[in-house]
């Protein structure tokens, strides 16, 4: 009797979650997918407001080799997204910053690699996350037109920064 007692909450608390799992899985079948919201949305809109949200969006694919980014010179203004594709060896990122007028390449990397820190007149986008090797990270972020630096702000094995190995790269958004 009493091995019966022991075996039967085992039973019951496998069915209990067995029945959980089925009722969320019902459950996540009927939510929409953000991919169905942003259709349904899309479609809504009238069709003025979809050509031009449509004009307004460009992708641009960078290449994150051991150690330079493989990405183009120049990118329209308005919705970017980056999709950084890792095609080296190492761990990388892509961060995002807007570079003032007065700036160049050469100052921003000076001040980061003697103060170890962003320097202050750097204005930042974004960030992807920190990716393995044949991954890939996505980063969407609306541009205006200026120059922007593309850099990857971790270290490598040998404990150099990969910027300071020339994985930065300058973008110009027209």
């Amino acid at each position: 009797m009493d091995e019966r007692a022991s075996v039967i909450p085992n039973v019951s608390s496998r069915v209990t979650r067995t029945v959980r799992c089925m009722a969320l899985l019902v459950v996540s079948a009927t939510v929409p997918t953000i991919a169905e919201s942003q259709a349904v949305a899309a479609a809504a809109r009238p069709a003025a407001a979809r050509t031009a949200t449509a004009n307004t969006v460009a992708y641009v694919r960078v290449g994150g080799a051991d150690y330079q980014f493989e990405a183009p010179e120049a990118a329209p203004a308005g919705i970017v997204t980056f999709n950084l594709v890792n095609t080296g060896g190492d761990l990388h990122a892509l961060a995002v910053f807007e570079l003032p007028a007065n700036r160049s390449v050469k100052d921003f990397l000076d001040q980061y690699h003697a103060q170890g820190m962003i320097p202050s007149f750097m204005v930042g986008v974004g960030q992807t996350t920190t990716i393995a090797p044949r991954a890939e990270a996505f980063l969407t972020a609306r541009l205006k037109p200026g120059r922007y630096i593309l850099a990857c702000l971790i270290p490598a094995r040998d404990g150099r920064m990969h910027t300071e190995k020339g994985m930065v790269k300058l973008l110009t958004v027209k």
